[in-house]
């Protein structure tokens, strides 16, 4: 799974992604300069804003295309 989130925040050009979590909860990436990757932890920043969210991968159930429906 990081390989896989490492692959979609290098794509060019950059395209939308959800990050979906074993809770169904999703985050929305629209910018990979706001994402940060570690070895078994990610961090989404929200933009414009103080807020953020930290996640163990293993929480992480699925990665989506954003357009899609």
């Amino acid at each position: 799974m990081r390989e896989h989130l490492l692959e979609l925040l290098k794509r060019e050009p950059f395209a939308s992604f959800k990050v979906v979590l074993t809770s169904g909860k999703e985050y929305e990436v629209g910018d990979p300069q706001l994402v940060a990757v570690g070895e078994t932890e990610l961090t989404i920043y929200v933009p414009k804003s103080d807020r953020w969210a930290m996640l163990r991968m293993s929480q992480v159930a699925s990665l989506e295309s954003a357009q899609a429906a």
